[in-house]
Formats: structure tokens, sequence, C-alpha cells
């Protein structure tokens, strides 16, 4: 049995943790690159998955000085990279368990 712990932290702890202004959060929400949880800011909850998109897409804007538009296609394509070497990695472990080495 595998236990999951999701930690939620508010839009002020977030803004600390990621190290930008409630703006830059609101751009990024509003891209949809995240989704908190909840209706209004004030209400808002984010969890790790969400600091961690958000730090890499404040890394890109910084980066490469693009819109956040441009910014929310790029990390949804990096996300996508991901996902397809993740499942890359775990077909060729189970093919390798009928290929003789």
């Amino acid at each position: 049995m595998q236990i999951e712990y999701s930690v939620s932290i508010n839009l002020d702890e977030a803004c600390l943790e990621i190290g930008i202004e409630y703006e830059q959060v609101y751009a990024i929400v509003e891209n949809g690159i995240i989704e908190p949880e909840g209706a209004q800011p004030d209400n808002w909850l984010f969890d790790l998955d969400m600091i961690c998109r958000a730090k890499r897409a404040i890394r890109l804007q910084r980066d490469l000085q693009l819109d956040w538009s441009a910014i929310a296609l790029l990390v949804s394509l990096l996300d996508e990279r991901d996902r397809l070497r993740a499942d890359n990695d775990q077909l060729r472990s189970q093919l390798e368990k009928f290929i003789p080495n």
C-alpha cells in the first residue's frame, strides 16, 4: 500500500517559495500554467507540483523573455516531452524482460 502525502500552501507562502510577486502568480494562473484549488486568490491553495511548475515557468520567462502565453505553451510541450520520456523508459524496461542480452 502506497501512502500519498499532499501539502498545500496559500498564495502568500507560494509567493515566498517561488520568489515572485502576486502579479506574476496571477499571470501564471491566468495563462493556465498552474490551476490552484479555490475560487478566489484569497482561497487559492498550491501543491508541490504547482510550485515546481511555477518555478520552471518563471525561469523560462526570465531566461527567454517571452510573454506568458508563449511560456504556457512551452511548459506544456516540456511536460509532454517529460511524459513521453517516462513512457519510453517504462516500455524499454518492460521490453528488456523479453529480450535476452
